[in-house]
């Protein structure tokens, strides 16, 4: 008899251990028992419950280092059961994932959690997207955020851009921190290629014409004007892999400002370059006007007005060209290699180039000096043996090419070569097209 009574009982235990309740308490409890993980997973994963019972197992399983299997539920859950969770489980994450002190660095729990809110920002409906934003800005929008920007699954710049000019609100905020802070009499504190990156990739108006400014801000810092212009080159030219390109609205709405640092004769090199670029990556038709109005623009550099020709003709496309070209001046002196390899070059690689030609038919008709070689270059480049009557007709000009074998002054005077007339290298390039020997 007692026999029986003890296996009654055993059996009675066992049953309640299988039939545990799922409850607050067990699903805190389960974080420490061998199997705890595993019906933590189940509790998540089931539909059925309610869905805070949900969302608590799933900030358990993160507390645990098992945040991928929470992306892994999500990913196969209903997105009406993954709105209900995430309700429930987002402010959850958020205390895990928050930092009191705003120059405090992230423990790796936190790091984790801040991750797991990215993760989660995908299946979110709207409201719940907002809401989640407004952490990851809190997160990130502090005087740390050159440290911060640089932990975790997602970087801060890849974060800016997905939260967007709200994000890029906030860091001027940390920005202005940075110039403002006490003890700069001296030296200035160095402002970090994250933040700017940051900024930049966030798409605020306001967040890239402050990047503007400090590239012509004087921090006793040389390097800052290009790396403030590098920034946005990152975000809106050439992002590497590590970004989606950032909206060029901003750029629209900023192009005085780049038009300024374009034109600067002490920013020539890299960041002038860098502010052509995202001048044209503005886009059409916004980016034509300025381009163009560069190209007929003094300049020390030679090359300057080549690489404004060059993004003007990715900007407007082939209907463009005559207008580009034209903005050359025919009194200029041009080297007849850089020409055709800065010009004529590319203008013979666009597309299509039905319509390429009838632009440059156009220029031979109409150009000037300069329009009219670049037009003879450019068909000769193409191959175009129809247009050699064309380009021969041109055989009469005495109009000289001036400056086109380049510099010659160590070259003795007895070898030194003269400039060709526009008739006589339209001869050449008529004879080339023509199988003349």
């Amino acid at each position: 008899m007692l026999v029986r009574v003890l296996m009654i009982a055993i059996v009675t235990l066992g049953l309640a251990a299988g039939c545990e309740k799922t409850n607050h308490e067990n699903i805190d409890k389960w974080m420490q028992t061998s199997k705890g993980p595993g019906k933590l997973e189940k509790t998540l994963a089931d539909e059925s419950l309610d869905a805070d019972l949900s969302a608590h197992a799933a900030v358990n399983l993160v507390r645990i280092g098992m945040d991928a299997q929470v992306r892994a539920a999500f990913e196969k859950m209903s997105q009406p059961r993954r709105v209900q969770v995430i309700a429930k489980l987002a402010p959850r994450i958020w205390d895990l994932a928050r930092i009191e002190r705003e120059d405090a660095l992230p423990g790796s729990g936190q790091i984790v959690a801040k991750d797991a809110l990215i993760a989660l920002r995908k299946h979110a409906d709207a409201a719940q997207k907002q809401q989640i934003d407004g952490y990851l800005i809190d997160w990130y929008g502090v005087m740390s955020y050159e440290a911060r920007a640089k932990v975790g699954a997602t970087l801060g710049a890849q974060v800016m851009r997905m939260v967007g000019p709200a994000g890029g609100k906030k860091l001027i905020s940390v920005l202005n921190g940075v110039i403002a802070a006490p003890g700069q009499e001296t030296t200035k504190i160095r402002i970090g290629d994250e933040l700017m990156l940051g900024m930049a990739a966030s798409g605020n108006v306001d967040a890239v014409k402050y990047l503007l400014d400090l590239a012509r801000m004087d921090r006793g810092d040389p390097t800052l004007p290009g790396r403030a212009m590098r920034a946005l080159h990152k975000a809106y030219v050439d992002p590497g892999g590590e970004l989606e390109l950032a909206d060029p609205a901003a750029l629209v709405e900023n192009l005085d400002g780049l038009v300024t640092i374009a034109k600067d004769e002490t920013l020539a090199g890299a960041p002038a370059n860098d502010a052509i670029e995202l001048i044209r990556a503005a886009g059409a038709p916004h980016c034509l006007e300025p381009l163009v109005s560069m190209v007929s623009l003094p300049h020390p550099d030679r090359r300057f007005r080549y690489t404004a020709a060059y993004a003007a003709l990715l900007c407007g496309g082939p209907k463009a060209i005559p207008q580009i070209v034209g903005a050359f001046p025919d009194s200029g002196s041009y080297v007849g290699e850089e020409l055709q390899g800065a010009v004529a070059g590319p203008i013979a690689k666009m597309s299509p180039p039905d319509q390429v030609k009838a632009a440059l038919r156009d220029l031979l008709e109409n150009g000037g000096k300069l329009g009219k070689w670049v037009a003879i270059e450019a068909l000769a480049a193409m191959k175009s043996t129809e247009d050699a009557p064309r380009i021969a007709a041109l055989v009469k000009s005495k109009e000289r090419l001036s400056g086109y074998w380049g510099d010659q002054s160590g070259v003795a005077a007895k070898d030194r070569k003269a400039d060709p007339t526009l008739g006589q290298r339209a001869k050449e390039l008529s004879d080339q097209l023509s199988g003349v020997k």
